[in-house]
């Protein structure tokens, strides 16, 4: 027994010894290998260090301004192609200014994490030592900041788990603007610049909106969201009595009493967990805490007023990997930092489009070989990075970008000549993870390329911004632009936009661009604002001037608006493409149809709608797009797909197309997706679409890598292509057939008001019924005019054809469907209680039926029109009908003078 005992006691031990001795030789191993990387001249940073220290591994510097001033020490001394890394051990690196590189600092120099490390590089201070109190009626933390220790400028407040908010009023939703201020507007529509802009530095609110007064009202901001920009701006007025608002600066966009608002940082709406505001007046910090957080004692936060945390500027070989930055400040653009300022820089007005004005947490121009690997951007109150005039062969692959302010990653300097000094060129942006950008701007873009001669864009993940995903080319038209060669490929695209700006693409392009390439690409769930005028949610927009683009196999479904869309351009190919599911339609071929060449030429995709949605739109001059070879189906109506000559709803059938010169060797045929229904595009094997041109591809591809790390440990490749995906939201829209059958309707009924009017003029013509004739006739004109200048939206043209359309219904309305009326004098007031009352129901319903029922526009006005031409039918029927109880000669006799009856 003890025997046994004694040998089992050995063997364990000697397990043990064994498994210890592996582990300490694989720990040598490890370490070996990585003293191995470490080289001779390279530095070691450390929380606990001294920027009085050597720089060692045992004698670590304390901060990256230490650091890279122990760089230049080793500028003379050093290779020009040596490369030196930073270590940096774990740890958080407050900056407290910005760490500035120029061409004084030694290049070829590589910022990294040690030994997988967490580093994190962040613009904010700590603040700790709250006490309790009640504000606003619910528990709160406080702190009186003494400004000679804390910041006392900061916007952007955080914890330990993220960001945290300001208070928002109203707490959900938004207000309404009531009206503008056109007395203290800049320009007017004479003068102005821009047609978008009058330059409005004041706004009236509805004063049942306004139920409380705002602490120190300077400090609060103020959001107003239209077309495809956000107004951020402060309040210089705010006035309860009569509802005034003044705003900081003048509103880049026109300001209508449609547009949505709501405002930031009110002291009187804080109450929900994790909120704050700051006194600037008191220097008083509030922070609402969660139920968890019973000890203010314990609390640490951190502020920031910080924007910039890195400036580059005329370097080369400067890299960064596995490093986070994180905890930056927001501030309102000047026009100061933009090189696109033009008639803005005067007044300071913000930029109209993309947020460009704002400055980047890392700034980079006149640089090349920039690197950013493996890093992480997480609550930036900026642009994370900004790349500039000057920029050559930059990187930033593998990286996580959470809860961005502005834009994620930004490219782009001056339109110049190719061998231009100021040049961007050569840009690597692949395998990135961006989700939550534009979370301070909204109107910001996950990735954006202005002017840069060649570029990557593959393999990256864009979700939750509210615009545009992907923005390539800044030059509206067909001059000279420096934007070429850009391969946007195999990106995962979702989720933007959620409803709150216009006129956006999951890709967005702009101007001539050669060589640029649209490939293998998903998108899905683009959505723009539906409502106060909103438009334009599409997956792939090809905007002004977009030209000799290839855009082939991108699978592109469930956007708001069409799946594709041109504006204007020339010479784009879309082929091989999957089109499908479209809120508006299918595809938008081009709505300029004024030109004399040809937009694209669409070529062996298969475009899908669904109840009769139209597969292709603005379908106006067949010369100027090409389509050859596509395969149509519809899910609701099968072989029946429909087509537009203008927008969604103004329908022809296929037949029709095609004898008009639009389509060329269609197929209409279910193109048999595994399970469309789960949003599985894979063809099955007997698909007819393997008997045409087409050539299946590998959706999965799109996205981050598999088997990559993004950020810090973050597995790539792990997103579906189909994640998150959803139906478009149609609520009580009415589409397909009906619309057909409705404007017939119409057009039957108007022509039989005109014929019944023309018959009863020709069987006993007399003065009033002449005018009744002409009365009917305007009425038919007016409505045709005002149905066709709705579609294309002409608002000076419809104000005029609805006012020309009012003022015959009441007039034929007085003239015939009042029995007995005094004199000529008293008639007026009865013609206008009746123009009243039909501009009520004609505006009235148009109203209700597009915001409250959601019909959809076209058939909006379709019905409110309906109804209006059913109003001098019923008064004509009524009105013949009372003449057999009068003398068939006498009803049409001239009345007694002064008075007017049947």
């Amino acid at each position: 027994m003890k025997k046994s005992f004694c040998i089992a006691l050995i063997v364990c031990v000697a397990t043990l010894i064994c498994v210890g001795a592996l582990a300490i030789l694989n720990n040598h191993r490890e370490d070996t290998a990585l003293a191995d990387s470490v080289g001779v001249h390279d530095i070691f940073v450390a929380t606990e260090g001294d920027d009085a220290a050597t720089g060692s591994i045992d004698s670590p510097l304390r901060t990256p301004y230490g650091a890279k001033q122990k760089l230049k020490e080793l500028k003379s001394t050093l290779a020009a192609d040596e490369r030196v890394n930073v270590w940096f051990r774990a740890g958080r690196y407050e900056f407290d200014r910005t760490l500035v590189f120029d061409e004084t600092d030694l290049e070829n120099v590589t910022f990294r994490a040690y030994d997988n490390e967490t580093v994190v590089f962040s613009g904010a201070g700590s603040i700790s030592g709250f006490q309790e109190e009640t504000v606003n009626g619910v528990r709160t933390f406080t702190k009186v900041l003494d400004p000679d220790i804390y910041p006392t400028d900061f916007k952007s407040l955080f914890s330990d788990k993220g960001q945290l908010t300001v208070p928002r009023y109203p707490e959900s939703g938004y207000f309404i603007v009531d009206k503008t201020d056109a007395e203290n507007d800049i320009w007017n529509s004479e003068n102005t610049p821009w047609s978008y802009t009058l330059g409005q530095r004041s706004f009236y609110a509805k004063k049942s909106d306004l139920q409380t007064d705002f602490t120190n009202y300077t400090d609060v901001q103020v959001r107003i969201l239209h077309y495809w920009h956000d107004e951020l701006m402060f309040l210089t007025e705010f006035d309860r009595n009569s509802g005034k608002i003044g705003l900081s600066r003048p509103s880049t966009m026109l300001i209508r009493n449609i547009d949505r608002y709501f405002f930031e940082n009110v002291f009187e709406a804080m109450d929900a967990p994790e909120e704050w505001y700051f006194n600037r007046k008191t220097n008083k910090l509030y922070y609402v805490p969660t139920a968890d957080q019973t000890d203010p004692e314990s609390l640490t936060l951190y502020a920031s007023s910080l924007e910039i945390l890195i400036d580059i500027n005329g370097c080369d070989g400067v890299a960064f990997r596995d490093i986070r930055f994180a905890q930056t400040d927001w501030r309102i653009p000047s026009v100061a930092d933009s090189v696109y300022s033009s008639w803005r820089a005067q007044y300071d007005i913000d930029s109209p489009q993309a947020a460009t004005d704002v400055n980047g947490v890392i700034m980079i121009k006149n640089s090349q070989n920039v690197t950013f690997k493996n890093c992480e951007f997480v609550d930036l109150g900026a642009d994370a990075i900004k790349m500039q005039q000057g920029v050559i062969d930059a990187t930033i692959d593998s990286c996580l970008f959470r809860n961005i302010a502005v834009t994620a990653i930004f490219a782009g300097g001056a339109n110049v000549q190719p061998d231009n000094p100021e040049a961007v060129s050569n840009i690597k942006i692949v395998n990135n993870d961006i989700s939550g950008y534009g979370k301070k701007f909204f109107c910001a873009i996950g990735i954006q390329l202005t002017y840069v001669n060649g570029a990557d864009l593959c393999h990256n993940e864009i979700s939750d911004g509210f615009y545009t995903g992907i923005s390539c080319g800044w030059n509206w038209g067909y001059s000279y632009h420096l934007t070429r060669n850009i391969r946007i490929c195999d990106n995962l695209i979702y989720n933007i936009g959620q409803g709150w700006l216009s006129d956006m693409g999951g890709i967005y392009t702009l101007g001539v661009q050669p060589g640029t390439v649209i490939s293998g690409n998903v998108i899905h769930n683009v959505a723009a604002d539906s409502s106060e005028g909103g438009y334009g949610g599409w997956g792939i927009y090809l905007d002004e001037g977009s030209s000799r683009i290839l855009v082939e196999n991108n699978l592109v479904y469930s956007c708001g608006s069409q799946n594709f869309n041109i504006h204007y351009g020339e010479g784009n190919i879309i082929r091989n493409n999957i089109f499908a599911l479209g809120g508006e339609g299918q595809v938008s071929v081009g709505s300029r149809a004024d030109e004399d060449h040809s937009t694209g030429y669409f070529y062996d995709n298969i475009i899908v709608s669904q109840k009769g949605e139209a597969a292709l739109v603005y379908m106006s001059n067949p010369s100027h797009f090409y389509e050859n070879g596509n395969l149509y189906w519809d899910l609701t109506y099968g072989k029946n797909c429909y087509f537009a000559t203008e927008y969604y709803p103004l329908r022809i059938t296929a037949k029709d197309a095609a004898s008009q010169g639009y389509l060329h060797n269609p197929t209409f045929a279910d193109p048999l997706f595994a399970d469309i229904d789960n949003f599985d595009f894979t063809l099955r094997e007997n698909s007819p679409a393997f008997g045409l041109h087409f050539m299946p591809w590998d959706y999965s591809n799109a996205g981050t890598l598999s088997g990559s790390i993004i950020g810090l440990n973050m597995p790539g490749g792990q997103t579906a292509y189909n994640y998150a995906a959803e139906r478009v939201k149609e609520g009580l829209k009415i589409i397909g057939p009906f619309n057909t059958v409705l404007k017939w309707f119409m057009i039957v009924l108007a022509a039989a008001l005109a014929v019944l009017w023309l018959v009863v003029f020709l069987k006993k013509a007399n003065h009033r019924l002449t005018w009744g004739l002409i009365l009917i006739t305007l009425c038919v004109l007016s409505g045709v005019g005002l149905y066709r200048s709705f579609m294309p939206w002409s608002p000076v043209e419809f104000v005029l054809e609805s006012i020309a359309l009012l003022l015959a219904l009441s007039a034929f309305i007085c003239l015939f469907g009042v029995r007995e009326l005094p004199s000529l004098k008293k008639y007026i007031p009865y013609f206008l209680l009746i123009l009243v009352l039909h501009a009520g129901v004609f505006y009235g319903f148009c109203m209700i039926f597009t915001r409250v029922v959601n019909m959809g526009e076209t058939l909006c006005i379709s019905v409110a029109l309906l109804l209006m031409l059913l109003s001098p039918l019923v008064t004509s029927i009524i009105w013949l009908k009372r003449q057999k109880t009068v003398h068939p000669i006498d009803f049409f006799e001239p009345q007694p003078s002064g008075v007017i009856e049947d």
